[in-house]
């Protein structure tokens, strides 16, 4: 997939980070007949595009996403045409058990927006529950369903559109870390890579977690932290489980082996890093709600962080070299509570044997909706970042609509009405 040989001199637009905006934008870019350039410093999707649940979900969405999402599984059932391998992509339907009365009232306040969107969520029955998922034990309330959300591989599904991405003229060149946004005559002018220099009139940050340190060099105050997300894989098993489900304390998807993705819905451990204490009272509101559902952690993550230069050096090594790769560690206690959970729920289950156990690091904003925007104060800069694990789903009408700001076109505004950089008061420091 890569091109890292052939280190182009000039190119339309240089995409920072490889990952599935990042990939979804320089594929669209090829389309439109840009010469597009991913820079990504360790290898495509290594990080969270391919580390996430797979969830291709409306259902609950925030308002401000829902437009993004409707395109995007518009836009997923297209490109799986477009490929030659199969990424697991099927439309299976997303449940969220009211298992608690927070949640219940959650899941009535949520139809609400659906029904303004024309979306096909309805409300279950206890009795409609079984019949949905087979072998759920102990419910007493009704769940919220929206039967046309998908999922897919995202492992499979990334490396995929990379290649796609490649096919339609797009270069991907991984293990090339960018160190440094050309700027001259107050405006990009390009990239300084490890291997040298690219020059472009446009850059486009889909750095994810890295996006904050990445726009530092500008000065600009992108209020982006990191948390850590652990994930399970089971072995196969013959059991009827259909939707992807949310519960309490679990998240539940089956793959098409007959093997289930499992997470401790809801729970994050966050790492304290000198951003955390820049940002807290940014974050102050969202912790007050949910803390009990965020685990700080102070690790070796701080002094690490600590150690940057506030400017990367286009001269020498950057973090982004130091580190190709986040890889964070699981939290297998929280992991263990999950299991539990999927046994009480469903006791065929409870002895379930796991395979694969696996951390990503996920890249939050306080109110947890991404930026995709440009950077009126550095002309030639597009933001697209901070999709604080929904990035997946949305991945391809962001990649379009990110792509549109890059060609100067309106088309995709309104997907992206609510995702501005203004909204949380970005400044300029």
């Amino acid at each position: 997939m890569s091109t890292r040989a052939h280190l182009p001199q000039t190119a339309d637009a240089v995409i920072i980070g490889g990952g599935i905006i990042g990939c979804f934008t320089a594929y669209h870019l090829a389309l439109a007949g840009l010469d597009v350039v991913v820079c990504e410093k360790g290898w495509v999707g290594c990080e969270q595009s391919s580390r996430n649940w797979g969830l291709i979900r409306k259902q609950g969405r925030h308002p401000a996403e829902i437009p993004l999402i409707i395109r995007s599984l518009e836009l997923w059932h297209e490109f799986v045409t477009r490929i030659d391998h199969d990424i697991g992509f099927r439309v299976n339907g997303t449940l969220y058990l009211s298992d608690t009365e927070k949640r219940y009232e959650a899941n009535r306040k949520w139809l609400e927006h659906a029904k303004e969107f024309g979306l096909d969520s309805k409300i279950l029955s206890v009795q409609e529950l079984q019949t949905v998922t087979p072998g759920i034990q102990k419910q007493t309330r009704d769940a919220l369903f929206t039967p046309s959300d998908a999922s897919a591989e995202p492992h499979l599904a990334i490396r995929a559109l990379g290649q796609l991405t490649v096919k339609e003229g797009g270069q991907i060149l991984e293990q090339c870390a960018v160190r440094r946004v050309d700027i001259e005559a107050g405006r990009v002018a390009g990239v300084i890579t490890e291997h040298g220099r690219i020059r472009a009139p446009v850059v486009v940050c889909c750095g994810g977690a890295w996006s904050r340190y990445i726009c530092r060099q500008f000065g600009i105050r992108l209020p982006q932290l990191k948390v850590i997300s652990s994930v399970m894989q089971s072995q196969p098993i013959d059991h009827a489980v259909g939707p992807s489900l949310w519960s309490q304390g679990i998240g539940l998807r089956k793959r098409p082996d007959g093997s289930y993705i499992i997470a401790p819905a809801g729970n994050a451990d966050c790492p304290i890093t000198p951003d955390f204490f820049r940002f807290a009272q940014s974050y102050l509101p969202t912790y007050r709600t949910s803390k009990e559902l965020v685990k700080l952690q102070l690790t070796r993550r701080f002094f690490t962080e600590l150690s940057w230069p506030n400017i990367p050096s286009p001269n020498h090594r950057s973090p982004f070299e130091h580190e190709r790769v986040l890889d964070p560690k699981p939290n297998y206690a929280s992991l263990k509570q999950a299991q539990s959970r999927l046994g009480y729920l469903f006791p065929e289950l409870a002895n379930i044997k796991i395979s694969r156990i696996w951390a990503g690091m996920i890249d939050v904003m306080p109110d947890e909706l991404p930026v995709i925007d440009e950077c009126h104060p550095v002309p030639g800069l597009i933001i697209s970042t901070g999709f604080s694990g929904h990035g997946f789903g949305i991945g391809p009408g962001a990649g379009l609509a990110t792509a549109d700001l890059v060609l100067g076109k309106s088309d995709s505004s309104s997907l992206i009405s609510g995702l501005r950089l203004g909204r949380l008061n970005f400044l300029h420091t």
